[in-house]
């Protein structure tokens, strides 16, 4: 129909595979803050002392001190986050949950077996639907390198490529800081469910960083509104402030907001989000004697 061809023209020009990216967004919703099921931004479970993020943040702490070691690690994580996550993401599954094996947006089978096979990302008639997307990002890349070969790498990188990496890293800050935080935690299957998900999203003041607006405005305020966004995604933008306002009057226990300004709710995420381990029914990140570095 006329939206899909919309978002399949918009989403191509951006290298981003439509309908791939359909399935996959919807089943980020339904496992929101799942620890098998989740579908981005999945924690982390803390291994063993020698391997893993946990281990490799704890040596550069003791290398360089409590608070420049916690400031390299997130200077590290903004690199892989925002430069490197969304194409690894959408390449290898990268921080999506480990049930479903190693997937990719471009390719309809799992690449490695999954431990859930009827679980797998793109089941069905979505396989047929993940090369129908494949066709508009073969397309774009065919322009792009035409356009590099008649005028030069930098033209292109400065009109495009630049923009792209940029787009492309706004878009996991929005999408980790709405689900991500030092006291926000994740639950294993047999203690998930739909609205516990959507209860564990995160709504932040984007006004802070934008006082004009402009942000809240260009996105239909998402940022501001994401809790009710998970709720009910069919909600219009229009609707979603109204919503919001219901979901904070009916569950203000449950409700998650954080007036922290985004760079600092970033790089307090940079810095303690890097494992979890199980307490109870819950997976907490793993934060012992770094309590004041993290402060919310």
């Amino acid at each position: 129909d006329g939206v899909d061809a919309v978002g399949y023209i918009i989403h191509s020009i951006m290298l981003v595979p439509y309908y791939s990216w359909q399935r996959s967004h919807a089943v980020h919703h339904q496992y929101t803050n799942h620890m098998e099921l989740g579908e981005t931004h999945v924690p982390e479970p803390v291994g063993t002392e020698e391997d893993g993020s946990f281990a490799g943040r704890a040596a550069l702490i003791d290398a360089l001190g409590k608070e420049d070691g916690l400031n390299a690690w997130a200077a590290i994580q903004a690199f892989l986050h925002l430069i490197i996550g969304w194409p690894a993401y959408l390449m290898i599954g990268a921080t999506g949950g480990p049930a479903r094996g190693m997937t990719n947006h471009f390719y309809g089978d799992p690449l490695t077996t999954p431990d859930q096979p009827k679980k797998e990302l793109f089941p069905g008639n979505w396989k047929e639907k993940v090369y129908k997307s494949d066709i508009g990002i073969a397309a774009v890349l065919g322009g792009v390198a035409a356009w590099t070969a008649c005028n030069g790498v930098g033209q292109m990188m400065a009109l495009y490529g630049g923009p792209l990496i940029v787009v492309n890293a706004w878009l996991v800050v929005y999408t980790w800081l709405q689900h991500t935080d030092v006291d926000v935690p994740h639950f294993s299957e047999d203690n998930h469910n739909f609205v516990k998900g959507a209860l564990h999203t995160i709504d932040r003041p984007y006004e802070k960083l934008d006082p004009l607006g402009a942000i809240d405005f260009l996105h239909h305020q998402i940022g501001t509104t994401h809790v009710a966004h998970h709720f009910d995604s069919t909600i219009p933008h229009y609707k979603a402030q109204a919503a919001t306002d219901a979901i904070k009057e009916n569950f203000p226990e449950f409700y998650l907001y954080d007036p922290t300004p985004i760079p600092e709710a970033l790089w307090r995420v940079c810095k303690g989000c890097t494992a979890v381990e199980k307490r109870g029914d819950r997976w907490i990140w793993k934060n012992d004697g770094l309590e004041e570095q993290l402060e919310v």
